[in-house]
């Protein structure tokens, strides 16, 4: 169990705070008490980890078992949410607006520092597709904010986008 290995959960303490990032950013206003919403999702993962026999890489799991949470939480709410009444002028509420794959897959890249495997690994996705749905969302994302500019303010010549190499 985590609780009986210091270094476990010496590890546990240090990721604590990003999970509970992750899970603020990927709840944002899809929830009636968003931060509740994200601090039970912490803390149910957490208590998976206290229940667990030491994974191979605790960080993925984490983050695996989190998002897994999370998508039950998601499929089990019904009704009209925050998201869906937002006039979408914010960047939560173009991360709102996105497909959960795709948000999932960009938080765990952009917001926790993943590489693009270890992001496939805790999303049980290849490589490949984890980078198809940042590269989306990205771009979903910059037509979303360059909509909510006033119109005088759009940019008319693109520039190319930067990339960053993630291994």
């Amino acid at each position: 169990m985590i609780k009986d290995q210091p270094n476990s959960r010496a590890e546990l303490d240090r990721l604590v705070p990003g999970l509970r990032r992750f899970a603020r950013a990927l709840v944002a206003r899809n929830a009636d008490d968003p931060r509740l919403a994200a601090d039970t999702l912490t803390r149910d993962t957490l208590t998976r980890a206290a229940r667990a026999g030491g994974p191979s890489n605790l960080r993925i799991w984490l983050y695996a078992t989190l998002t897994t949470l999370n998508r039950a939480r998601a499929r089990g709410a019904s009704g009209p949410t925050k998201a869906d009444s937002a006039n979408g002028l914010g960047v939560t509420d173009a991360l709102d607006a996105l497909p959960l794959s795709q948000r999932e897959a960009l938080l765990l890249v952009v917001l926790e520092g993943f590489s693009y495997s270890e992001a496939g690994e805790a999303l049980g996705l290849s490589r490949a597709t984890v980078a198809a749905l940042v590269a989306r969302a990205r771009v979903a994302l910059e037509q979303r904010m360059d909509l909510a500019r006033p119109s005088n303010a759009r940019s008319t010549t693109r520039t190319a986008p930067y990339l960053r190499l993630v291994t």
